[in-house]
């Protein structure tokens, strides 16, 4: 019998049950009709009489009763002779199906459904529950959720939860500081990926010297060569912090954080001469005061001559230059032009000139060894005058 004749024969069972009840409902009326009160008869009529219920009326009330009773006991062989199959619902999601199977568990309706249950789904009720008429099978489908730290990816199936739940589900320990690529309290979706980085941060400190300025302070009442030291200079130190981060065991950055001077540099004082002193205090003199060469250092050697002379003549040298102090007319015989003299009480000077020296001997018949020194005044010509084997410094 197919579920729509079915449904049929119910209904027309209710409708008909229905007036049954309402025949029944009027039975006893008709069965015990209510007394009337004693009225007296109008003048010349006769007394009302007390109605007997006719045996026919009860003979068909009777019949109508046992109608009654066989309906009720065909409407309950009616009800037992369904197959009986229970009408269950299925839900996944916002899709509900409808199904009439026979009494089963759920875990048996699934199998006879041929539903499958994938790693994570969640189910209502339990496999193990028995199915009743009009039970709902609720079914959440999982979805995959991957969660990476450490160099290791997990793989869960879930149904729902927050990140934080993942990652204490794939036994990942975090703590403040760490990195995550989604906020803990954040819900999961399909296929997201997680992703933590341990992050490690450590301080060191190390110190760096402050070197010391130098303050110079000039003075004009010294000579250039005077150096004088006023206060000693004191390197100082400093102490750096900095903040180095690790990431998944990778150092990843540093930075400085903190800089304290722990001592403080001291600075140098230094006093220096500013006024020029020249080789000598002859007019004219340009020349800037050294110290006299060492013999045999850096080329200069120690040589005798057979005097030395001073002129202060002339405007124009042999070798075409201005005279000036430091000019040395020479023997070409001896001293090339250019080579460098130290003469004391004179200075430094160059070869530069020539006179008529060259063509004198001396006492031996040899090439007369002479220099002629330049000076800007005939006055310091005479007061050098002529001084006789003298001992200098040369270097060529």
């Amino acid at each position: 019998m197919s579920r729509r004749k079915r449904k049929n024969i119910l209904r027309r069972l209710k409708a008909y049950i229905t007036r049954i009840i309402a025949w029944v409902a009027q039975l006893p009326k008709r069965l015990f009709p209510p007394r009337r009160g004693k009225q007296e008869p109008p003048e010349g009529a006769e007394p009302c009489r007390r109605e007997k219920p006719r045996p026919a009326i009860l003979a068909v009330d009777l019949l109508l009763l046992v109608l009654l009773i066989a309906s009720a006991v065909f409407f309950l062989s009616v009800r037992g002779m369904e197959d009986g199959q229970i009408d269950v619902s299925l839900q996944e999601g916002r899709k509900i199906v409808q199904y009439r199977i026979w009494p089963d568990t759920v875990a048996g309706f699934l199998s006879t459904a041929s539903i499958r249950l994938e790693e994570g789904d969640e189910i209502s009720p339990a496999l193990t529950d028995a199915l009743a008429q009009g039970d709902t099978i609720h079914i959440t489908r999982a979805f995959p959720v991957a969660v990476q730290s450490a160099g290791k990816v997990s793989l869960l199936h879930v149904t729902g939860g927050t990140v934080g739940s993942m990652l204490e589900m794939a036994d990942v320990q975090y703590k403040a500081g760490d990195e995550l690529s989604a906020l803990s309290f954040a819900d999961v979706a399909a296929g997201m990926k997680i992703t933590h980085t341990q992050v490690a941060v450590s301080y060191a400190v190390s110190y760096k010297t402050l070197d010391y300025d130098q303050v110079v302070i000039k003075d004009d009442k010294e000579y250039e060569s005077f150096k004088e030291v006023e206060v000693e200079g004191q390197d100082g130190k400093k102490q750096i912090t900095q903040e180095i981060t690790v990431k998944d065991g990778l150092k990843v950055g540093r930075k400085v954080v903190d800089q304290i001077v722990v001592e403080p540099a001291v600075d140098e004082v230094v006093r220096v001469g500013t006024k020029i002193h020249y080789q000598t205090n002859y007019v004219g003199e340009t020349r800037r005061w050294k110290e006299a060469p060492v013999d045999g250092e850096n080329g200069w050697k120690k040589v005798t001559v057979d005097k030395i002379t001073a002129y202060c003549t002339g405007t124009r040298t042999a070798t075409g230059t201005t005279p000036k102090l430091g000019t040395i007319a020479v023997n070409p015989y001896y001293f090339s032009y250019g080579t460098q003299f130290y003469i004391k009480k004179y200075g430094y000077g160059a070869a530069r000139d020539t006179g008529a020296f060259r063509n004198y001997t001396n006492s031996k018949g040899e090439p007369m060894n002479q220099l002629d020194i330049w000076f800007n005044t005939e006055r310091e010509a005479r007061n050098w005058g002529t001084k006789y084997n003298v001992t200098i410094w040369v270097k060529e």
